[in-house]
C-alpha cells in the first residue's frame, strides 16, 4: 500500500470521529437514526471504491498495449525475415488484437463503474429520503433548527463515504506488504559474484596460464543437470588451447567459469597458480577479451561500439583506429559515408555478419587483453567472412593466452593444444596430428566433418 492511500484511510477513520462530535452536539436523535443507516453509507463507499478499482485494474503481468507493442518491436527489428516469409498480415493482425482485447476490457470497466455509481446514487437517495425525512418531524417539534439537520446529515453522510471509499482499499494493503517484502528481500540479497566489490587481489604481472582443477558444475536454473564432471585442463600462457567436442559437453561452460559469471560447485579456476576467486572480479574481466559466436552491438557508432571495450579510460581516435586494423576492419570502416560516425544499428543491423565480428574483435583487443576467449567465434559466418575473420583472430593470438572453443575443426588445426570435451570431462589431448593418431573421439568427429554430409555439431 501507498504512503498516499495510508494517509487516505487514516484521514478518513479521523473524519468520521470528527463528524460523530460535530452531529451529536448538533441533534443527537437524527445522529442516531442517520447512523443506523451508516452501514449501508460504507457499503455504499465501499461499491463506489470498487468500481473504481475496476476501472483502473489491469491484467497481470504485461498489459495488451505492452502486448501490441511487444509484436510491433518484433516486427521492425526482424522487418527481413518477416517479409522474406510473408507474415507482414500475421503481425498486423496481431497487434490489432492486442488492442481489441484492451478495448473490451476497457467497456467491462465502464460497466462496472457505471453500475457501482447507479446503486450509489440510488442508495444515497433512500438514505437521504429518510434522513430529512425524520428531520422535518424534529423541526416541526422544535427540537432541532433547520440548518442542524443538514449539518447532521451533511458531516455523518461525508464521513461514512469516505470511510467506506478507504475501507475498499484495505484488502489491498496486505497484497503491498508482501510484495513490500519480496521487493526489499530481493533488494537486500546480495550477489554471490558481485562484480563492484573492491576486494580481491590484483597481480602486478599477468603470463596468462590458466588451470581447470576438478570442476564440477550445474547451472542454478537446471541443477539436476550435470554440466562439467572432473574437468582438468591447463592452458599455457601464449599457447592458443582449443576447445571441441559434441554440443552441450560443456565447453562453452569453461568461458563462463574463467569470467566469474558462475562459480564452480567444486574445485578451482586459476590464473598464474591464483585462485580467480580472491582476484578482484574487475580487475580479472578487464585482462580477459571475449568474442562470441553472435556478437552484441549496440545501437550507436562504430567508434563507440569499438571504445567500449575499455571501462575508466578516454580512448582516443588513433587507438580505435590501432585496434581495428588488427581486426581487418579499418579498411571497411573508411570506405563508409561516415566513417568511424556511422551507426551499427539495432544489434548491428546496419552491418554483415562478418564486418559485425571483425568489429567485436578490436573491442575485445583495445582493452589489450593478456588472456582471450573466442567461443565459437568464426561457426556463423559463410566461408569467404570465416576466411578474413579467421585471419583477424590469428593476429589477435599473437602474444596471448587464447583459448578457442571451435564448432569448425579447420579453424583449430593449427593450434598448439586441442582438448576434447565429452560428457563434461577432458577426454583427449594433443595436437591436431597426434589426435588423429589416436583414432579416439577427435577422429571421428574430424572424419564426420570431412564427409559431404557434415552436419554434426562439434
Amino acid at each position: 500500500m501507498t504512503g498516499p492511500t495510508l494517509a487516505a484511510i487514516l484521514n478518513a477513520v479521523g473524519a468520521l470521529v470528527t463528524a460523530l462530535v460535530i452531529s451529536f452536539e448538533a441533534g443527537w436523535k437524527l445522529t442516531f437514526i442517520v447512523l443506523c443507516f451508516t452501514p449501508l453509507m460504507v457499503f455504499t463507499g465501499i461499491v463506489q471504491g470498487q468500481s473504481l478499482a475496476k476501472a483502473g485494474q489491469k491484467k497481470t503481468g504485461t498489459t495488451n498495449a505492452e502486448e501490441g507493442g511487444k509484436f510491433a518491436t518484433q516486427a521492425i527489428e526482424n522487418i527481413r525475415t518477416v517479409v522474406a516469409l510473408h507474415q507482414e498480415g500475421y503481425f498486423i493482425t496481431k497487434y490489432r488484437r492486442a488492442f481489441d482485447d484492451d478495448f473490451r476490457h476497457a467497456m467491462v470497466t465502464l460497466h462496472y463503474q457505471a453500475a457501482g455509481n447507479a446503486i450509489a446514487n440510488a442508495m444515497m437517495s433512500f438514505i437521504q429520503a429518510a434522513a430529512f425525512g425524520y428531520g422535518s418531524v424534529l423541526v416541526q417539534n422544535k427540537e432541532m433548527e433547520f440548518q442542524d439537520v443538514f449539518r447532521v446529515y451533511a458531516v455523518v453522510t461525508f464521513a461514512a463515504m469516505s470511510f467506506g471509499r478507504s475501507a475498499s482499499m484495505v484488502p489491498n494493503y496486505s497484497k503491498g506488504k508482501a510484495s513490500a517484502i519480496r521487493i526489499m528481500e530481493l533488494n537486500n540479497k546480495a550477489s554471490k559474484i558481485d562484480p563492484d566489490d573492491p576486494k580481491g587481489l590484483i597481480l602486478s604481472e599477468v603470463t596468462g596460464n590458466i588451470e581447470f582443477r576438478d570442476i564440477r558444475f550445474r547451472y542454478p536454473a537446471r541443477p539436476k543437470l550435470r554440466i562439467l564432471r572432473h574437468f582438468n585442463l591447463t592452458c599455457a600462457n601464449n599457447v592458443t588451447t582449443a576447445l571441441v567436442g559434441p554440443s552441450g559437453s560443456g565447453k562453452s561452460t569453461s568461458v563462463a567459469l574463467l569470467q566469474r559469471w558462475y562459480d564452480p560447485l567444486t574445485g578451482s579456476v586459476l590464473i598464474d597458480g591464483h585462485d580467480i576467486k580472491t582476484l578482484n572480479i574487475s580487475w580479472l574481466r578487464s585482462i580477459l577479451g571475449l568474442v562470441q559466436q553472435e556478437p552484441v552491438l549496440f545501437n550507436l557508432s562504430i567508434r563507440e561500439n569499438i571504445a567500449y571495450g575499455v571501462i575508466n579510460k578516454v580512448i582516443t581516435q588513433e587507438e580505435i583506429e590501432i585496434a581495428a586494423k588488427k581486426s581487418n576492419i579499418h579498411e571497411t570502416i573508411i570506405t563508409l559515408p561516415q566513417g568511424y560516425e556511422t551507426l551499427a544499428g539495432a544489434k548491428g543491423g546496419q552491418l554483415s555478419g562478418g564486418q559485425k565480428q571483425r568489429i567485436a574483435i578490436a573491442r575485445a583487443l583495445i582493452r589489450n587483453p593478456k588472456i582471450l576467449l573466442l567461443d565459437e567465434a568464426t561457426s556463423a559466418l559463410d566461408n569467404t567472412s570465416e576466411k578474413i575473420v579467421q585471419e583477424a583472430l590469428d593476429t589477435a593470438r599473437t602474444g596471448r593466452t587464447t583459448l578457442t572453443i571451435a564448432h569448425r575443426l579447420s579453424t583449430i588445426r593449427g593450434s598448439e593444444k586441442i582438448a576434447v570435451v565429452d560428457v563434461g570431462k577432458i577426454k583427449e589431448q594433443g595436437s591436431h596430428d597426434e589426435l588423429l593418431l589416436k583414432r579416439g573421439i577427435y577422429y571421428k568427429l574430424t572424419m564426420a566433418q570431412e564427409r559431404p554430409d557434415n552436419s554434426k555439431n562439434v
